[in-house]
């Protein structure tokens, strides 16, 4: 007998043929035809031809509504003519240059005006490179080497914080004393010594395994927002009591708002009110070209200052606040209004209680997460609010609605995680909410 995911994947299969032919040719020069893991799903993932507002065009000509936007990159939808345009007129000039160009010092104007903790910012060309990067300066301030991170974040493709991402729980220890586990081989043995796991909105939990290894503790790192548990909100106790323990101890305390900039005008830290030391920043930032960013208190980023007796940390780049990215975060930042956050928030909420309401009338075990601007379908009763409780998921549901959500037209991310932009409407909402109901019914759910 065919299974509901059986039976969505062979639907899929069936629309998607220059898709699945591309995929296989694909293979033969790419591992597994793939070159980035989070846009990988089997059998094949769709080959995007277009994109404009909230629309993406597929290889097949198939029209699918967009709730990913590039993994939370594109607030403002695809090719936003803010940014379009600024794009096309940097490239009349040139696309990038041996020495700065004006456009980088209005885009750190830009950052530093509206975010609390930046005193300063650099940028580079990816998230993981921003939370490398504040995780070196947290060492070379305070001269110690080891740190304090979430269960089941995500903080970048790097050593020294590719731990525990998404622990096998039998290998994963208590839910209170979290093990250190690394996310796959090939992650050097010092990154596991090198690092201490807390559960995440767990605050008591939290006091005790920071002040336990206080004495060697050069940063704790944090999302306000977990992505990769399904855009799980902090508790706001968990925050202010993280950012009440670090300074009492002197440990550097670093927000990864990589995707959490989204939530607020001055991001996650602007809406939970509570400052870090140190932030990361990439997707919204750069407006939809390869981005990253860090910054936070002038006595740590001057560790960077070449002039006078130079850098006490080297931080190259060819392509660090190249002019083609500059214009595209220049023209997104200052197209995010307070007036565009409120709609973005408006839009969010009324798309998680849609959801709840949909899930309570079929009496379906799934629940919702998220905040402002993002969401994602949780497959399981209980309620999420870290990777414990996330991992209760039932992934082949979650699998099944993610196909089925293709066939129905939508995109969202392969762990059903999502996000709406400033194009998005309520009528993409509701046809969503629909499309969520078709495919619960065809796995049984009346």
């Amino acid at each position: 007998m065919t299974t509901p995911l059986e039976q969505e994947i062979a639907n899929y299969a069936v629309a998607n043929p220059k898709s699945a032919e591309l995929h296989e040719k694909a293979t033969r020069f790419m591992p597994g035809g793939d070159t980035r893991n989070s846009i990988f799903w089997d059998p094949f993932p769709l080959y995007i031809t277009d994109g404009n507002g909230t629309i993406l065009t597929d290889a097949d000509g198939n029209r699918r509504t967009d709730f990913v936007n590039n993994m939370t990159t594109l607030i403002l939808g695809h090719r936003p003519p803010e940014v379009t345009t600024a794009v096309a007129e940097q490239i009349d000039h040139g696309l990038s240059f041996p020495a700065p160009s004006p456009s980088v010092v209005r885009w750190a104007e830009l950052m530093c005006d509206r975010v609390p903790s930046l005193d300063k910012v650099r940028f580079v060309n990816s998230g993981t490179e921003a939370t490398l990067n504040a995780i070196r300066a947290a060492r070379a301030f305070t001269g110690k080497q080891k740190l304090v991170k979430c269960e089941g974040a995500y903080h970048g493709n790097h050593d020294a914080i590719q731990i525990s991402v998404a622990p096998p729980l039998d290998l994963a220890g208590e839910a209170d004393s979290p093990e250190a586990v690394k996310a796959f081989p090939g992650i050097s043995e010092t990154s596991v010594d090198d690092i201490f796991i807390t559960p995440f909105n767990d605050i008591v939990a939290a006091e005790r395994i920071i002040r336990e290894h206080a004495d060697d503790l050069a940063a704790v790192i944090v999302e306000p927002v977990n992505g990769q548990c399904g855009m799980v909100a902090s508790k706001p106790e968990f925050l202010e009591g993280l950012r009440r323990i670090t300074d009492e101890l002197g440990i550097v305390l670093i927000f990864d708002e990589v995707i959490a900039f989204r939530i607020a005008y001055g991001g996650a830290q602007d809406y939970y009110g509570v400052t870090p030391d140190l932030t990361c920043f990439g997707k919204v930032v750069g407006g939809g070209m390869p981005v990253g960013a860090f910054g936070g208190r002038d006595d740590i980023m001057s560790m960077w200052d070449p002039s006078e007796d130079g850098a006490v940390i080297q931080h190259a780049g060819t392509f660090n606040g190249n002019p083609m990215t500059a214009a595209a975060g220049i023209a997104t930042l200052e197209n995010l209004t307070p007036e565009k956050y409120e709609y973005l928030d408006q839009l969010g909420e009324s798309l998680r209680s849609k959801l709840r309401a949909l899930f309570a009338e079929l009496e379906v075990p799934m629940g919702v997460t998220g905040m402002a601007s993002l969401f994602a379908l949780q497959f399981t009763s209980t309620k999420v609010v870290d990777y414990r409780t996330f991992a209760t998921n039932d992934k082949n549901m979650l699998n099944t609605m993610f196909i089925g959500l293709l066939n129905e037209g939508f995109l969202m991310s392969n762990r059903c995680a999502g996000n709406v932009s400033t194009v998005h409407t309520e009528d993409d909402v509701d046809a969503f909410v629909t499309a969520v109901r078709n495919v619960l019914k065809r796995a049984g759910y009346a």
